[in-house]
């Protein structure tokens, strides 16, 4: 399995550059940033969902930090 990322940008949204996330050549979802200016990963497929980034990296963080890796 092989993640890339490409760079891009949203004509829907005034052209705004965001970033897709692809796995084997298959889009899975979007970094952008918000309304509010905040990052924000959107997945593709099933129910529309948008994680603050700020938030997710912080429990990544905590996450990394608090369970130890195998």
């Amino acid at each position: 399995m092989a993640w890339t990322a490409d760079i891009t940008n949203d004509p829907t949204r005034n052209f705004e550059l965001y970033v897709e996330l692809l796995e084997d050549d298959r889009y899975r979802a979007r970094l952008r940033r918000s309304a509010a200016g905040e990052l924000e990963l959107a997945f593709y497929g099933g129910e529309a969902c948008q994680i603050p980034w700020t938030w997710l990296s912080g429990i990544v963080s905590r996450f990394e930090q608090d369970v130890p890796r195998r």
